[in-house]
């Protein structure tokens, strides 16, 4: 959402609705047709509308659907209210247990394990997240607990890096130092098999090729917002080491909203989230918010709850 709000990648002006796309809440009230939810249930909500009906929603390639609406958070009315109403295929039942402030996590997760499914990920490997932040932190969560050999984390911040560590992380590579040579020593000079880039900054998405092994699979998660130049000898990489190279774009397969959200969903137990946030917000307090963001006095998800009577919050940070 920040990047939308605040930065180069803005929500247009003919979407003048409320933001928030990673969000949870309790039905509070549902339509005659409505069977898979009841009043009462703790639900989050799978953001992108599609069709389900045309050829890219039937053979797993939901998120390029071509009749889309639109997501909730973006063109159509959000989280960022008291109340929002979505489609019945897009609302995910919380597994009993699951707070609706975990619940607000389900979103990113799946984008974490689409990452993973795409990679065809298998464990037993030498795996690499590039980038640290909420996504990466996710990323590393959800690679553990599928059964990666061993996990190295790589990032600028010493405080994502202790995060990392504390995530899972057998290492942790700082990108300010000598990141080449401490990728070398830890792998043995074979580098990684399995290479997860979730920063989407040039210096990552040109890291992350170097750091992959022969053979080896790179998927970029992680969106780019400014040029990404390569020289010759950079790209080259890719085909001397005839690498794997998978993109990936939301979280979503077929039928929708596809198996990355029962997964992630059945993850979520196994998952810590409370240490991603930097803050929990009322409604009224975003402006501020958002102004301590551009001063970049934020590290880490901000969160934003509604009713002030909703499920008690664990200790954050």
């Amino acid at each position: 959402e920040i990047a939308r709000i605040i930065g180069d990648n803005p929500i247009p002006l003919d979407h003048p609705v409320p933001h928030g796309h990673e969000f949870a809440g309790v039905v509070s009230e549902i339509g005659s047709g409505v069977s898979s939810v009841k009043v009462g249930d703790r639900v989050a909500v799978a953001p992108r509308t599609a069709c389900g009906t045309c050829e890219d929603c039937l053979h797993d390639r939901v998120a390029q659907c071509p009749n889309s609406r639109g997501f909730y958070g973006v063109k159509l009315a959000g989280g960022w209210a008291e109340y929002c109403k979505v489609d019945e295929m897009n609302v995910v039942k919380l597994p009993d247990g699951i707070t609706t402030f975990e619940g607000a996590f389900l979103e990113p997760l799946t984008v974490a394990v689409h990452g993973l499914r795409m990679a065809e990920f298998e464990p037993g490997h030498k795996t690499a997240i590039v980038g640290c932040g909420t996504i990466g932190a996710l990323t590393l969560q959800a690679a553990k607990t599928m059964g990666a050999a061993t996990l190295t984390a790589f990032d600028i911040g010493k405080h994502q890096l202790t995060l990392a560590r504390e995530l899972g992380a057998e290492y942790t590579v700082s990108t300010v130092e000598d990141w080449r040579g401490s990728a070398n020593k830890i792998t043995d000079g074979r580098l990684f098999d399995y290479v997860l880039e979730t920063g989407g900054t040039p210096f990552t998405e040109k890291a992350a090729i170097e750091l992959t092994s022969i053979h080896g699979t790179l998927t970029y998660i992680g969106t780019p917002f400014s040029d990404v130049l390569f020289t010759p000898q950079e790209f080259e990489q890719i085909n001397r080491k005839e690498l794997w190279i998978r993109g990936t774009w939301q979280s979503y397969s077929t039928p929708f909203p596809g198996m990355e959200w029962k997964i992630a969903a059945k993850l979520l137990r196994k998952i810590h989230v409370a240490c991603l946030v930097d803050r929990l917000i009322a409604p009224e307090q975003i402006f501020e918010t958002l102004e301590d963001v551009r001063q970049k006095k934020v590290h880490g998800k901000i969160m934003m709850k509604w009713c002030p009577e909703a499920d008690k919050m664990p200790p954050l940070g």
